[in-house]
């Protein structure tokens, strides 16, 4: 059986932890999450949890609430392991890795704005990250792994943050890099 993705395993992974979820449930969870990393949309999630059901990761059975159907799904034993092996290590280089930032990306190429609209980037990113924690503080979670999640988001924004600050620093007083001339 080939890995997961990092979805599927993060689905497995709500699966394990809340037991038997409907898809709408999953969305949820991930449209919640802090992270814009998770695609919640039904687009990704209901044919993603269709494919582990192929591959017998998942089972699902027919329910009812109301009038209403819904499929509910769960973890199959073959689910539990695909977990497991998606969990623990051996952590692959991709894991550990600095992720795709794209506030990073726009940094290679900050040069191309006047010195006021980059002291106007720097102020605005620095300000959303610092709303971004003040959102990251106030999520209530009872479960510890939660917390100790929650609090490597605080932590690894309080480091970009920290970072901008540097930026900053560095380039007070240096001068705009010369423009690119058009080709003609």
């Amino acid at each position: 059986m080939r890995g997961l993705s990092e979805l599927e395993g993060c689905v497995l992974g709500y699966l394990w932890k809340y037991g038997a979820s409907t898809a709408y449930a999953v969305r949820k969870e991930l449209l919640d999450s802090p992270s814009s990393h998770w695609s919640g949309s039904a687009g990704a999630i209901y044919p993603l949890l269709e494919r582990l059901e192929r591959r017998g990761v998942v089972a699902s059975s027919k329910g009812a609430r109301g009038d209403r159907a819904h499929w509910t799904y769960e973890l199959t034993d073959a689910g539990h392991d695909a977990f497991m092996a998606w969990l623990a290590p051996p952590l692959a280089y991709d894991i550990i890795s600095i992720a795709p930032d794209p506030l990073r990306t726009r940094m290679y190429f900050l040069g191309a704005l006047s010195g006021p609209r980059r002291a106007t980037f720097l102020a605005q990113a620095r300000e959303k990250l610092t709303a971004y924690i003040k959102e990251l503080e106030a999520v209530h979670v009872d479960d510890d792994f939660d917390r100790l999640a929650n609090k490597g988001a605080i932590r690894a924004t309080k480091a970009r943050i920290a970072w901008l600050d540097d930026v900053q620093r560095s380039l007070a007083g240096a001068p705009a890099r010369p423009r690119r001339k058009k080709a003609r």
